[in-house]
């Protein structure tokens, strides 16, 4: 969805700071620890030469950046998503294999979605949960919650806002395929699943009237997934918003905060750190993301700025000069 539509998720650093690192504000998502934070200045200065020495005599603001890259610790799906700036695809369980492409098998078991609960605990109760074969417990696996395709659509398509051309679809199960609606099934109790988070997602429907998460849409089915996959290439790119929170040993909080931010090229995992022959290091599995930030107009001054930092001291801390 274009950023002039729905724009960027304003955060209010003079109410909302210092941040609590385990409870985020409402409307965001923590997405874990991250490593190898690195800024990287784009902004110029403008110089203005006079005189035969040809000296500076005043200076100006040219054009202004900034880009940032850092490492997830671990990767989730939204991570995944976030890391590559494609739209992942779940890979649905149980499809019938075919030799059409690496993405197109389809016919996977499916259940109806009965009610969902975001919680806590957050419960979804399907129609059958033995359709989808699906367990809890040492044994847990993923699902996705989503509507199915309708081929005479097109445009932009479900809750994540997927670009389709005309006649370019078939698969009934695209939207679930591209769906943000997964989750993680920690317990089954009959036809109710108990899944380990909230699900996240939405925000990005053409049918939406104001951006943030969403919950399944009603006629939803259930399909179990075995991982995801992201493709180099295409039309799909994706925009945030980002908050990035260092806690100082004395108590004290840095905040960086983009309002809005895309993705600068295709990292993931970059880098993979395998020293030895049948050990296999855990940073080779550490997502690599590159982002721009993009332009801002705030709204006090009519300034275009690309990005905040904030500063909050410790309690106590003495700030003067």
């Amino acid at each position: 969805m274009a950023s002039t539509v729905l724009g960027p998720t304003i955060l209010d650093l003079q109410t909302q700071g210092p941040f609590n690192t385990n409870a985020p504000p409402a409307g965001w998502t923590d997405l874990g620890w991250i490593k190898d934070f690195k800024l990287t200045p784009g902004s110029k200065i403008g110089q203005v030469r006079s005189g035969y020495r040809g000296a500076v005599r005043a200076q100006y603001r040219g054009e202004v950046g900034e880009s940032f890259d850092f490492s997830f610790r671990e990767p989730t799906r939204m991570q995944w998503k976030v890391a590559t700036g494609t739209d992942p695809f779940n890979l649905i369980a149980g499809s019938i294999a075919t030799t059409v492409g690496p993405l197109s098998a389809s016919g996977a078991p499916r259940t109806a979605m009965v009610s969902y609960v975001p919680g806590p605990p957050t419960l979804l109760t399907v129609t059958s949960s033995a359709a989808i074969n699906v367990s809890g417990g040492q044994n847990a696996e993923y699902i996705v919650v989503d509507a199915d395709y309708n081929p005479a659509t097109s445009g932009i398509v479900g809750s994540a806002g997927i670009p389709i051309q005309p006649n370019a679809v078939t698969d009934i199960d695209y939207i679930r395929k591209t769906s943000d609606f997964v989750g993680r099934v920690v317990s089954v109790a009959a036809n109710v699943l108990t899944l380990d988070q909230p699900l996240v997602g939405g925000g990005s429907s053409g049918t939406l009237i104001a951006p943030g998460f969403a919950t399944p849409p009603a006629g939803s089915n259930v399909q179990k997934i075995a991982g995801w996959a992201a493709r180099e290439g295409g039309t799909y790119i994706t925009e945030w918003s980002a908050l990035f929170i260092m806690d100082t040993i004395d108590a004290a909080q840095i905040a960086v905060y983009y309002p809005h931010v895309s993705i600068a090229q295709f990292k993931d995992m970059a880098a993979w750190a395998i020293e030895n022959i049948g050990t296999t290091d855990e940073t080779g599995y550490e997502l690599q993301a590159a982002f721009n930030a993009l332009a801002f107009d705030d709204p006090i001054d009519g300034e275009t700025v690309v990005g905040y930092k904030a500063f909050y001291p410790r309690p106590g801390q003495s700030i003067g000069i």
